[in-house]
């Protein structure tokens, strides 16, 4: 790695020289892909963009720690675009500038003036518009081929969602999260290389956002890196244990793993909170009723003797369903999943000790006197936004390791070489 370091160096030191020279060797091919070449200019540029975005001083140091994983970038984003073009898949002006707008808004500036910042810097803004043109034609390409392919099961939700709630109490990490695939094992030594620079560039005080943005694998780079909370039990063993001895705000050395390097940076930890203790206006009970409405005219002490009557000719939810439709009775019959704390007061505790399938005594409601029987009880643990949560992540790491081993399975296909 160290010849082609030091090619690099010289590479970058004549870019960022001046006059004829630079300019014959900004023409300089650096890397071919299948039928595609990227120029010495193509690299610098997109190295301009980086040091600019991610706050790293332009200097041929920095350049020169960047350039191996821009270089890797850069062909993945080849190998992209390519791959869209044969399955026929296009990228519209109007999904371009919606992208644009987006990144415009997140820089709290307008498109225009990003474009003057760019002018101001001398970045070609055409070296943010072609990585912006890759990212949207890999996500379309992502969607078509794998997406509809990608399916979690019934059971293996359930188990996710039993495991979840087995781990109620564990440490969470709020992570980001940068990740340097190794396609290639005789491309490790030089990946775990090419990670060590960039951890030395991060601690020098470069933005990780903006650095996973530009050269990180992981589909998290789309937000920066950004991974959100992770429970302790949800991170493989060999990242864990790396995890578990930093420090909020520290970034970690690069941790080998099966898919290539991960470098984190730990934002902050917790204790996960799923497990507080729930009071009795959590639970949540299937009801049936049969409701006898009070107006002016109606006595109610007669509606409380007509419902006591009914009372013992009722036995189970089925019954009360058919009694309510026999007697035309409004708002009665099953009324389905409640929550015991949304019912009205005088309802509340009644319902709270109802035992499954025993119908109460006649009870005064704000609508009139109600009867009232619960078919089935649970405990509320906020389990459908829980289990869609837990289903979402699973595609989404299905998703994300397919679409790593569709990009590699590209570019071990492919013709690259990398001249430099």
């Amino acid at each position: 790695m160290r010849p082609l370091l030091l090619a690099m160096t010289s590479l970058l030191g004549l870019i960022l020289a001046s006059d004829p020279a630079r300019a014959a060797l900004e023409q300089r091919i650096v890397a071919v892909v299948n039928d595609e070449v990227i120029s010495a200019r193509d690299l610098n540029d997109r190295l301009q963009l980086v040091t600019l975005t991610s706050g790293i001083p332009d200097s041929e140091q920095a350049r020169a720690r960047l350039a191996p994983q821009v270089l890797r970038s850069l062909i993945e984003e080849t190998l992209q675009l390519q791959e869209a073009e044969r399955l026929e898949i296009a990228v519209e002006d109007a999904e371009i500038e919606r992208a644009l707008a987006n990144i415009a808004e997140r820089n709290q500036m307008t498109v225009e003036a990003m474009r003057r910042f760019f002018a101001q810097n001398g970045i070609d803004f055409a070296t943010l518009l072609d990585q912006v043109r890759a990212q949207i034609a890999w996500v379309k390409v992502v969607n078509r081929q794998i997406v509809p392919r990608v399916t979690v099961t019934v059971d293996q939700l359930d188990m996710a969602v039993e495991e979840a709630r087995r781990n109620e109490g564990e440490p969470e990490y709020l992570l980001s999260e940068m990740v340097l695939p190794v396609d290639n094992p005789a491309q490790a030594q030089v990946v775990a290389q090419d990670a060590a620079r960039l951890v030395q560039t991060l601690r020098e005080g470069a933005s990780f956002e903006s650095l996973a943005r530009q050269v990180s694998a992981a589909a998290s780079a789309e937000t920066g890196g950004d991974v959100g909370w992770i429970r302790s039990s949800a991170i493989p063993q060999e990242l864990r244990n790396t995890l578990e001895s930093m420090r909020e705000g520290e970034i970690s050395e690069p941790i080998p793993s099966p898919v290539g390097y991960y470098i984190f940076l730990l934002r902050d930890r917790r204790l996960n909170q799923a497990a507080v203790d729930r009071t009795a206006d959590d639970v949540e009970v299937e009801l049936a009723q049969i409701l006898f409405p009070v107006d002016a005219e109606a006595d109610i002490d007669a509606l409380r003797v007509q419902a006591a009557e009914l009372r013992d000719d009722i036995g189970d939810c089925a019954a009360m369903a058919d009694t309510a439709a026999e007697l035309n009775a409004p708002e009665s019959g099953r009324l389905g999943w409640l929550r015991v704390g949304d019912l009205p007061p005088t309802l509340r505790q009644a319902v709270s000790s109802l035992p499954v399938g025993q119908v109460s005594l006649p009870l005064d409601g704000p609508a009139g006197v109600h009867l009232l029987m619960v078919c089935d009880r649970r405990n509320a643990q906020a389990e459908t936004p829980q289990r869609e949560q837990i289903a979402e992540r699973l595609q989404r790491e299905r998703v994300e390791r397919l679409a790593r081993r569709y990009l590699r399975d590209l570019r071990k296909e492919a013709f690259v070489e990398v001249r430099l």
